[in-house]
């Protein structure tokens, strides 16, 4: 009968994991024909963290230790790529292809670990494909890996490691050597800054806690779990050796421009609202469903125990008690999230030297959607196993509540997310006008720039005006703009030379440069922090105040400005050619200037 179980159970698990990876296909196939016309985020993607894959990939077997397409010469240690082991994607394929297969392996390692982990936690497969379905839904951000999506997986391989031979354990992971492989492969393809850090405080944190418990209750300490940890931390250590390195030994005069970097502090409860719900950027969970599902548990308990099944009852206490140890983690998270923002701790943190200043601690709310998700899971768990013994009526009533939270949860992420743009833009065709990967790039419109100026791109420098650097750079020029989050302090200093006047004329500007910087480009007055100047605006800069002596100090020869400067002659700026480079469907006017 065991045997029939298991082999019963392995099918279930089978066709639920198929179901999982066709639900990935599904949600890939409008970037498959939208192709490089596809609507992607841009903002922190393709306007930086591509660039740093595919600089990584262009000098993966060099000892170039500096990137001269953008800021004049980035060292490497500030072009770090969120997911090292993806730059091999970039090494392989075109950045767009490379960008599709990491969205895919994202949806694919997200249904997988979710479902593996709510499998394990509540042994029941119809909850377990449910809750992994919404949470490969979830926007992640393909330039940053596995550093979300990777996360059900790594817990499920730690439970697998601490406790081998848990029943529901899949049978392969029972075995050390898988468990500790992906562990090993997580810490490759995430970020230690964006994420490790509060995966290895957690992990840590878990391990102290169970050996303290071990001595007093004199029983085997958790050696496993240290494992885990040792074989996270000396990934991380491999994949962050030079920014480590940067760190703890520092070259003499390098001094990063977070040194200057001023944090502005937020009141405790608003930012705790701000983190509990909808949660920090590239973290949101849009959990507003499990409000009312959270409700209906609480509602069938109190049915369960006016009619005295105990069964039933038990059942739904048992689930409902570990959603709360769940939602007692989220609550300590978005804590020490809204601690870390306020006045006091910001005043500490803009008084810390080098690199603790730069540490951003609220980032541990990136294990938030991991943990929103696993709660729903307990949450859909109570609903649906308890009603076996039920009614054939009241059944069907709880299978539909779980179908209507799937629907409800999926249809909240779908309006947060960039694939409901291209669903609209697939059903209205031409019709559809937003900034895709094509039109942000704008590569034809650099083919004809590069064309008309006729010189190898090495041998000159170029600013970007009302464009993101980021698109000059992906077509080969060399930028003395760019972002970055780690470059050095003395070249922000000298490029804020260049727009000193533009900075003084308005508070917000300024501050957003003089405070932050990571965004070093050219920002004016007039259009603020605006880098994509449509060409239907028909708009213009009018007073531009350039430092273009500075300019041709650090070997600027050319402006790619998105519209007219219309002081040129004042600055020293001549037109290469009156008409601007455009194409038909084109998202810019780019007008060339020399810098004379």
């Amino acid at each position: 009968m065991k045997k029939i179980t298991a082999l019963y159970r392995s099918h279930t698990d089978f066709y639920n994991i198929c179901i999982g990876l066709l639900l990935s296909l599904l949600l890939m196939i409008p970037y498959l024909i939208l192709g490089t016309g596809s609507i992607i985020t841009y903002h922190d993607q393709l306007d930086g963290e591509l660039l740093n894959y595919i600089l990584s990939a262009k000098y993966f077997f060099t000892d170039v230790k500096t990137y001269p397409e953008i800021l004049n010469g980035l060292p490497s240690t500030g072009a770090i790529p969120p997911a090292p082991l993806f730059v091999l994607f970039y090494m392989l394929l075109e950045p767009f292809a490379a960008f599709l297969l990491s969205q895919w392996i994202i949806l694919i390692v997200g249904f997988l670990g979710m479902y593996l982990l709510i499998r394990r936690l509540t042994a029941a497969p119809f909850v377990s494909l449910i809750s992994a379905a919404i949470f490969m839904q979830l926007p992640f951000y393909p330039v940053y890996g596995l550093c979300i999506p990777g996360q059900p997986l790594l817990v499920y391989c730690i439970l697998c490691l601490y406790q081998p031979e848990h029943p529901a354990s899949c049978r392969k992971f029972r075995r050390g050597i898988l468990p500790v492989a992906f562990i090993f492969l997580y810490s490759l393809c995430s970020s230690l800054v964006l994420v490790g850090f509060a995966c290895l405080l957690t992990l840590g944190a878990a391990a102290l806690y169970l050996t303290v418990r071990s001595l007093i209750n004199k029983t085997a300490p958790p050696w496993r779990l240290w494992l885990a940890l040792a074989v996270l931390t000396a990934g991380y250590l491999i994949s962050n050796l030079s920014l480590i390195r940067q760190i703890l030994f520092p070259a003499p005069g390098q001094i990063s421009h977070k040194a200057e970097v001023i944090y502005t502090p937020q009141d405790f409860l608003s930012s705790f609202a701000q983190v509990f719900y909808p949660g920090v950027s590239y973290a949101e969970a849009w959990q507003l469903v499990l409000l009312p599902l959270a409700v209906l548990c609480l509602l069938l308990a109190a049915a369960a125990k006016l009619r005295h099944d105990t069964a039933d009852t038990l059942h739904l206490r048992s689930c409902l008690k570990k959603a709360a140890a769940v939602l007692c983690f989220i609550l300590l998270l978005c804590t020490l999230c809204a601690l870390y923002s306020t006045p006091f701790a910001v005043r500490l943190r803009n008084l810390a030297p080098g690199a603790l200043s730069g540490f951003n601690m609220s980032r541990i709310a990136w294990l938030l959607p991991t943990a929103w998700l696993v709660l729903t899971g307990y949450l859909l768990f109570a609903v649906y196993p308890g009603a076996k013994a039920a009614p054939k009526l009241s059944r069907w009533l709880r299978c539909l509540a779980v179908f209507l939270v799937f629907a409800l949860y999926s249809l909240m992420i779908l309006i947060h997310s960039p694939l409901r743009l291209n669903i609209s833009k697939l059903l209205k065709g031409g019709d559809y006008y937003a900034l895709d990967w094509e039109r942000f790039y704008a590569t034809d419109i650099f083919e004809q720039i590069g064309g008309a100026i006729g010189r190898p791109k090495e041998d000159y420098r170029v600013v970007s005006l009302g464009i993101y650097p980021a698109a000059a750079a992906y077509n080969g020029f060399y930028c003395l703009d760019g972002y970055s989050n780690n470059y050095p302090l003395s070249y922000k200093h000298t490029f804020r030379e260049i727009m000193a006047d533009e900075l003084a004329k308005n508070d917000y500007i300024r501050q957003y440069f003089d405070c932050w910087g990571n965004r070093c480009y050219l920002t004016t007055a007039e259009h603020s922090n605006y880098y994509t100047i449509e060409k239907k605006w028909n708009s213009g800069f009018h007073d531009l105040a350039l430092n273009t002596e500075k300019l041709k100090e650090l070997g600027c020869d050319y402006i790619f400005s998105a519209t007219w400067i219309l002081n040129a002659d004042e600055l020293g700026l001549e037109l290469l050619r009156e008409a601007p480079f455009e194409t038909e469907n084109s998202w810019y006017n780019i007008y060339v200037y020399e810098v004379k």
